[in-house]
């Protein structure tokens, strides 16, 4: 097996699991019943946890002639609830977004000689990376490469950047306007030139415009058309030919992409596969070129199923529980760190992931250089602590008498995977071993991530729910999840935190240019996240895509897997 290494956390069990989810019982059922799962936390608390591995480095590649030609094929788990990238954020349709729209920016990450966790950017519409922004530091100036074309053979100006933006960030359906809250004005000096004036400096601008969520550009016929929901058209490197609902989606070569020589491939077929099982038999079978993600299981699996294949691990950021922190009962800050305490997150550990991956928090631990460990987290960290007796005691301070709590989490095992329905199985349980009283309500994932009227961004829940994370691009993620500005909420933030302290702290970290100061405002808002569990961290897990040894040029990313796809090419004898 060739194998990149896994570059960010891996715990490593230095005795064998005896029988790995010991301690849990009724696999399947609505929910576990935890009985003697071994170590409490409160003997191997999060400080007992290993720390973090070396990052892995580039792995530049000999210098190849690319052989253009082929149909390139990969895995997907579900299927997306709509292909607007206006109005839709779920990550399915941004994971595949690069391959038909473009932006002024992307990532650089995703070839091999780029490091998987290198959240930088490089020019994609735009002639060159902007520099500092002028002496205010309101405005930024991009100026677009030339011959850019959409799919429907109109060539792109700056108003259709215009356009997008204002989309972006006013229209009433958009899924993505807390994102652009820096932003004041688009303006258009001539067809090649725009201009971002923003409120005030901000710190991630470039994160923003260049990463998958509100950053592609779908023309105004496009967008306001019947046909955006289900057809992609922007000017990437490969057309959307047809989508077939819960089966597939194909593209092929766009003959005038601005970037020469790419694309490679002829064609891209994406699969949808919602089943795990069927996901493994057809990548061991050599039906698709690129796998989707595996847990440690299929992992494990597949590498002896296919030892010839290439892979590489990305380190799983943690589900975490999120709480309605402006109504009773999880108002009080007791019942949030009761629900904390109640986890036994090593069990979980062990039951779902071989025991691999560490304590998580607000910050992404495996965010390099700009997150601290659990442990790090000084007397907050025992709110990690496997700590039922210390659970009920705040539980009872608080004054909870057993009232009925909703808990949601998505239906669908496809879509986040078996493993998110696990945690959520076992997270009740732990829950209802130290006395809350929990209804358990499954939502289908399109209900569920609906604009507006679903849980994730539309907030429409009772009490509590549980929620996979994208691993993040920027800093500012924070605020996603915690600001509530105006009486709005940031765009994530399920649990409806509205702290005047925080929000100060929000709001002066997004401002700095300077890493060292901006990373001791960030610790601040660690340390206020950790004592107030406004929302509860579970642990990373590891997460493996494979590809055939033939795909040349081609990377997995800490980030969106597909997006260079157009770089790689079939290096086939």
């Amino acid at each position: 097996m060739s194998e990149y290494t896994n570059y960010w956390l891996r715990r490593k069990v230095n005795r064998r699991a005896v029988v790995r989810g010991a301690g849990v019982v009724g696999v399947g059922g609505a929910a576990y019943a935890m009985v003697g799962c071994g170590d409490d936390d409160s003997t191997g608390s999060p400080t007992s946890e290993k720390g973090l591995l070396p990052t892995a480095q580039a792995s530049p590649t000999p210098a190849k002639q690319p052989k253009p030609g082929g149909t390139f094929s990969f895995q997907i788990g579900g299927n997306p609830p709509s292909l607007d990238p206006y109005t839709n954020a779920s990550f399915l349709n941004m994971y595949m977004g690069g391959l038909s729209y473009s932006r002024l920016l992307r990532y650089k990450a995703g070839t091999p000689e780029i490091t998987p966790t290198d959240p930088s950017m490089e020019p994609e519409l735009a002639q060159t990376m902007p520099e500092q922004p002028d002496a205010s530091g309101l405005q930024w100036t991009f100026k677009l490469k030339p011959g850019i074309k959409f799919h429907n053979g109109r060539a792109m100006t700056s108003e259709d950047v215009k356009y997008a933006f204002d989309r972006y960030s006013t229209f009433d359906k958009s899924s993505h306007r807390a994102l652009y809250f820096f932003l004041d004005s688009v303006s258009t000096p001539d067809p090649q030139t725009v201009v971002l004036k923003t409120k005030l400096p901000y710190a991630d601008l470039n994160q923003v415009i260049g990463g998958e969520y509100g950053a592609y550009i779908s023309p105004k016929e496009h967008a306001e058309s019947d046909a955006a929901p289900t057809k992609m058209l922007g000017s990437g490197p490969f057309i959307h030919t047809e989508f077939q609902t819960g089966s597939s989606l194909s593209f092929k070569k766009n003959p005038d992409y601005f970037e020469k020589p790419w694309p490679y491939f002829d064609e891209v077929k994406v699969f949808i596969i919602t089943d795990q099982a069927k996901r493994v038999a057809d990548f061991s079978a050599k039906q698709q070129n690129l796998s989707w993600l595996f847990l440690p299981d299929e992992r494990d699996q597949l590498k002896k199923n296919r030892p010839d294949a290439l892979s590489g691990e990305q380190q799983g950021i943690a589900e975490d529980i999120y709480m309605r922190s402006d109504k009773a009962p999880f108002k009080d800050q007791r019942m949030r760190q009761a629900v904390s305490m109640a986890q036994d997150r090593k069990a979980l550990r062990d039951a779902i992931t071989k025991g691999e991956g560490v304590p998580d928090q607000v910050n992404f631990v495996g965010y390099a250089g700009w997150a601290r460990q659990v442990k790090e987290l000084g007397a907050n960290a025992k709110f990690w602590d496997y700590a039922p007796a210390e659970s009920k005691k705040l539980m009872d301070a608080a004054g909870y008498k057993g009232e009925e709590l909703e808990f949601v989490h998505v239906a669908e095992a496809n879509i986040y995977t078996q493993a998110y329905l696990d945690t959520a199985s076992l997270a009740i349980a732990n829950l209802k071993a130290v006395g809350f009283n929990i209804k358990e309500i499954a939502t289908p994932y399109a209900q569920y991530i609906a604009a507006g009227t679903g849980v994730y961004f539309g907030g429409q829940y009772n009490h509590m729910g549980l929620t996979p994370r994208a691993v993040p691009y920027l800093v500012d993620h924070v605020t996603d999840k915690m600001s509530f500005k105006d009486g709005k909420r940031g765009r994530i933030n399920q649990s409806y935190v509205n702290d005047p302290a925080l929000e100060a702290l929000l709001d002066k970290q997004r401002t700095q240019f300077n890493k060292v100061e901006r990373l001791a405002t960030v610790k601040q808002i660690e340390d206020m996240a950790a004592l107030n569990q406004w929302e509860v961290f579970f642990s990373t897990d590891t997460r493996t895509y494979f590809w055939d040894k033939e795909v040349a040029n081609y990377r997995d990313s800490a980030f969106f897997p597909y997006t260079h796809v157009m770089k790689a090419w079939f290096d086939k004898a």
